[in-house]
């Protein structure tokens, strides 16, 4: 099945209160920011920004949001009256296009910015600012301090009703309407009120007359009267590309029950079909360690483009329930859709028709990484109907598909055992020895990031964790972590970190933080190298 062009990709939804069981931010002393971050109800419906003559874009908004997350994660009843965070977490944070200057200039905008919107016990604020801002430096270091006015801090710590925003559909430059933005967030409240459920159609209608749809976004009228050219090229048309990162849910945009607006006729009613997806896998607590020590074995490993972290497929027996299958049987499950994909022959008429099979989901595992993909499978059948899971076609082709996951292995096990590390350059030593770096003599410490990792990942869990981590000792050491590029085979680079543990036990700690661990594959390796001479 081919999706349309209007069918638009939307964003996810944490636990309830923001878990921060995964990470999409990067904090100095709070190591990450949940990648769903919840809002209040008057905070994400009802808003009407003050901007006067300032310009303010979705860069500003984006920016706004990822600062109350942060604040909200460091502080979860928002009663601290000041807050900071790194400008270059901003920086990472916005996309490779944001500047310093640009953050300067956003977050002086936004101190001349008024909200108005309505609060608790039936109460509506008028003339709230966004917030007050300055700049701290400490060792050439810059972060920005701020402070939001007290509604803000009320809504946030209280939210009697709320939604949850994807932090990743608003950074990275992904969503660059300010009515984008809007939208987004009146459509994600409707989706937390209808939660998506197994078995059951997931999918609900929102629909605004042209003068309603621009009061949700802000739009301004002409006249008393709202252009609808205007409106459609300046809010609908945008609203397709800057959704295309959300992932909780999927909206077609029709007019008067049309694809497209008919020529030469008013538009009456502006309709958004949303379809709500699963929760996403890291929302979903699950731990291999007692059925590993119990001698089971969880999932294999495969290809770097197609590798899944074994936690996934105890998350996939958890959430899907209605499914009936355990962790064994989703993850054979797993490599007969793969092969069918990999194979294009459908073993069932599914095969060619659903969202996650075939092409399309070869597809998903391109645009979204193979876990989200894989998810996504798993919650098509547990939405539409058992196809492939739990038929014939698995039992029949569930030895095919574990011999082509080890095929698809050979290469990698081949440069695996064909690669040598550079020949390092060793202090002198007596003659006839050859010290075996420890972590007191060694200059690098070099450690394996799991190829399951998608391009956020690595940045959201891995360099968030060790760019923030605070070392107690004195030497430096140049932490190198090792990963393979996400969605091109075989191409390896690292992450550098210049690191001072005080001792083995301080970066074994750092390591294995639970935020991490599962990441990290193997034991740290010291190395004693001199990269000037080895350049």
């Amino acid at each position: 099945m081919t999706i349309p062009p209007f069918l638009v990709r939307q964003p996810f939804q944490p636990s309830p209160r923001g878990s921060t069981s995964e990470a999409l931010a990067k904090g100095a002393s709070l190591a990450v920011i949940a990648p769903q971050s919840p809002r209040p109800a008057e905070m994400l419906a009802g808003v009407v920004i003050d901007n006067g003559d300032v310009d303010l874009t979705g860069f500003d908004l984006a920016l706004h949001e990822l600062l109350i997350s942060r604040a909200y994660e460091n502080d979860r009843t928002m009663t601290k009256t000041s807050y900071e965070i790194p400008l270059a977490e901003c920086l990472r944070f916005l996309g490779p296009e944001a500047r310093r200057d640009a953050i300067e200039r956003s977050m002086a905008k936004m101190e001349q910015i008024k909200l108005s919107f309505a609060g608790e016990d039936g109460r509506s604020f008028r003339g709230v600012k966004m917030l007050t801002s300055w700049q701290v430096t400490l060792n050439s270091e810059t972060s920005l301090g701020y402070q939001f006015p007290d509604p803000i801090r009320w809504l946030m710590r209280t939210m009697p009703t709320y939604g949850y925003i994807e932090l990743n559909a608003l950074g990275r430059g992904s969503m660059r309407s300010k009515y984008s933005h809007m939208l987004y967030k009146r459509i994600a409240l409707e989706v937390a009120r209808n939660p998506w459920r197994a078995g059951e159609d997931n999918r609900f209608d929102l629909a605004f007359t042209p003068e309603q749809l621009a009061e949700v976004v802000g739009f301004p009228s002409v006249k008393g009267t709202v252009p609808f050219g205007k409106l459609q090229e300046r809010v609908l048309s945008k609203a397709i590309d800057d959704f295309s990162a959300v992932r909780k849910f999927d909206v077609r945009i029709s007019y008067d029950g049309l694809p497209a607006p008919k020529k030469g006729t008013s538009v009456r009613q502006i309709e958004f079909g949303v379809r709500v997806n699963a929760d996403p896998h890291h929302t979903v607590r699950a731990n291999t360690v007692p059925l590993q020590k119990a001698g089971y074995r969880i999932g294999a490993p495969d290809e770097p483009r197609y590798r899944i972290n074994s936690v996934f497929w105890l998350r996939v027996a958890k959430k899907f329930k209605t499914l009936g299958i355990d962790h064994s049987f989703a993850h054979a499950t797993w490599l007969v859709a793969l092969k069918e994909a990999l194979d294009s022959f459908p073993l069932t008429p599914g095969g060619s028709t659903r969202m996650y099979r075939g092409a399309n989901l070869l597809s998903s595992i391109d645009a979204d990484g193979v876990e989200a993909a894989a998810w996504g499978f798993f919650g098509e059948e547990a939405e539409l109907g058992r196809d492939l899971v739990g038929s014939l076609h698995v039992i029949k082709n569930r030895v095919p598909a574990e011999k082509a996951r080890k095929k698809r292995m050979e290469p990698v096990q081949r440069l695996k055992d064909t690669a040598t590390s550079p020949t390092p350059v060793f202090p002198e030593v007596a003659v006839g020895t050859r010290p075996e770096p420890t972590f007191d003599t060694c200059t690098h410490i070099d450690i394996e990031i799991d190829p399951a990792a998608s391009a956020a990942e690595l940045d959201d869990y891995i360099f968030a964790h060790f760019s923030n981590v605070v070392w107690d000792g004195n030497r430096k050491i140049v932490l190198r972590a090792h990963f393979y590029v996400p969605g091109q085979r075989d191409v390896r680079d690292h992450f550098r970190f210049l690191i001072s543990p005080a001792d083995e036990e301080e970066l074994l700690r750092a390591v294995g933080h639970r935020r991490v661990e599962k990441w990290i594959d193997g034991y740290p390796a010291y190395v004693i190298d001199d990269e000037k001479k080895a350049a």
